[in-house]
């Protein structure tokens, strides 16, 4: 069964290989995603610690992040925001 079947189906929790193929994205990539410190890829550890992502969370993830212009970030509010959080901090 080539990869494409597999996807037809759209199975309800994919293993890695499967999702990489999905999102067309490096096992690597995914792999960070899951482990990202803030809003990280939902994902399972089942046997063997073989990991496992629900397709609808995996896609609900995807779309809460799309791509934002560099020119909307407002590194200066930014820095201000660090900044008074330490001065509170201290």
């Amino acid at each position: 069964m080539t990869q494409r079947k597999q996807l037809d189906h759209d199975p309800e929790w994919m293993d890695l290989r499967t999702a990489q193929a999905l999102a067309d994205v490096s096992e690597r990539t995914l792999r960070d995603w899951i482990h990202l410190p803030i809003n990280p890829l939902p994902a399972v550890q089942v046997e063997h610690g073989k990991l496992l992502i629900k397709r609808s969370k995996f896609d609900q993830w995807l779309e809460a992040h799309p791509i934002q212009s560099i020119d909307s970030i407002d590194v200066n509010q930014i820095a201000n925001d660090i900044m008074n959080d330490f001065r509170e901090a201290a």
